[in-house]
């Protein structure tokens, strides 16, 4: 039996930090005095990690206009 699990967290990764398309489902900064909302744009995102008192970690998205 053969199974296809998806990306691992390092293939995810890799894909995530490169620009991608990605609906704005929420208003974004794209520029200064520029947001955009229920439209495509493109992002990309930097893995954190905070040494504080909870261990907390994310993505920090940078999001560009649409070419």
């Amino acid at each position: 039996m053969k199974f296809d699990l998806g990306e691992t967290w390092k293939e995810q990764e890799e894909r995530l930090q490169r620009w991608h398309r990605w609906f704005a489902w929420h208003p974004v900064r794209v520029a200064s005095h520029d947001y955009r909302w229920l439209e495509y744009v493109q992002r990309k995102g930097t893995w954190r990690y905070w040494d504080d008192e909870f261990g907390s970690y994310g993505t920090i998205w940078e999001y560009r206009e649409q070419n």
